[in-house]
């Protein structure tokens, strides 16, 4: 991922943005605003495990899903909103 200007590695130490104003980084918690991909349901509170950072086919930008131990898959951080900090 060095050929992206590092940006993949600033998304992590960073942080990306969910619904609203918030970004979370890994271990922050945040809770579901709705029924996410049929597994999540709403209201749910989930540590944030890994951020995942993938380019966007052949268009700009970046992909950007949230990993849970609690569920096995990759999901939107716009589902989510931030409630808790790791700091």
């Amino acid at each position: 991922m060095a050929k992206f200007g590092g940006y993949p590695e600033k998304f992590r130490q960073e942080g990306v943005r969910v619904h609203g104003p918030d970004i979370v980084k890994v271990g922050d918690e945040v809770e579901s605003i709705r029924f996410v991909m049929g597994i999540i349901p709403k209201g749910t509170r989930l540590k944030i495990a890994d951020i995942l950072i993938t380019p966007n086919g052949n268009t700009r930008g970046f992909i950007k899903r949230l990993i849970f131990d609690e569920y096995e898959g990759e999901f939107n951080p716009n589902r989510f909103i931030k409630v808790t900090s790791s700091e």
